[in-house]
């Protein structure tokens, strides 16, 4: 492995997946999440995933009764979102968004009445009913072949892929990071994963950026942490309250161990007691 190969996953790519599982994100190996794909690297949904938060989080509540969505309304929705009509990545990306902004109208007869009731993907209203999900080397196979590519980090809401991260080695500009993203989501490479996308992300150790979907290289922002200052990093009170949290996330994050061969995670029980 080259220098410029282990300065990335050591410290760019290691350290973003340190912080994500600090922040709630549920950890799966490479292996894991293909096989929460049906082993199939065409499939970009964690479809296994994907089909246990919807039984999860919706219900129909139909004259003070409770009932749960049918089987086949759940593979109906999942089938609406998995072969949503591609019309070119923006259209489709749009589409997507209003899906799981929305959700989607479900036909089912309750008590004898046949009637329309909405299925969400998300629960918008209760965020912590849903599953938060991280990968890296996240494999997906390119338009109109075998060959793949591998975003460097993927994060999943309820199995849906809502943040694909480049990451970049600290002597890399974040700037091709960017051009990665942007060229990942051609026609000829894997638009397919970025129609889902709501958020994507180029960083290295020093810096990152963002976009959405589609965005060209001069629209992509550079992250600002919200409500925290240069000043504030600078500072020597210890009683900032903004400073004190993300020292105190930062700190969680290193309690958790990755082999950089394996990307497999564990608790280090001996820095967490540090």
């Amino acid at each position: 492995m080259s220098d410029f190969q282990i300065n990335e996953k050591h410290l760019s790519q290691i350290p973003a997946l340190q912080f994500l599982t600090a922040l709630g994100y549920e950890y799966l190996t490479p292996a894991e999440a293909l096989r929460e794909r049906q082993g199939r690297m065409s499939n970009v949904l964690l479809e296994n995933i994907l089909r246990t938060r919807l039984k999860e989080i919706n219900r129909i509540r139909y004259k003070g009764g409770e009932y749960l969505f049918s089987e086949e309304n759940i593979q109906s929705a999942i089938q609406k979102i998995k072969n949503i009509k591609y019309d070119g990545l923006q259209k489709t990306n749009e589409a997507v968004y209003d899906l799981i902004a929305l959700g989607t109208a479900m036909e089912q007869t309750i008590e004898g009445d046949s009637k329309s009731f909405n299925l969400n993907y998300v629960d918008w209203r209760n965020p912590g009913r849903n599953a938060f999900h991280t990968t890296v080397e996240y494999s997906v196979e390119r338009s109109r072949s075998t060959e793949t590519v591998r975003p460097d980090i993927v994060l999943f809401v309820n199995g849906i892929p809502f943040c694909v991260i480049e990451c970049k080695s600290p002597q890399i500009e974040v700037d091709q990071a960017v051009s990665q993203s942007i060229r990942n989501q051609n026609d000829e490479y894997i638009p397919k994963l970025f129609v889902y996308t709501q958020l994507l992300l180029a960083l290295n150790k020093n810096s990152a950026m963002y976009a959405t979907t589609g965005s060209a290289a001069k629209f992509w922002g550079v992250w600002k942490e919200p409500g925290l200052t240069r000043e504030d990093l600078t500072t020597k009170d210890t009683k900032n309250t903004k400073v004190k949290v993300l020292k105190k996330l930062v700190q969680d994050s290193l309690q958790y161990e990755v082999d950089p061969k394996t990307f497999s995670i564990h608790h280090s029980a001996l820095k967490a007691n540090a």
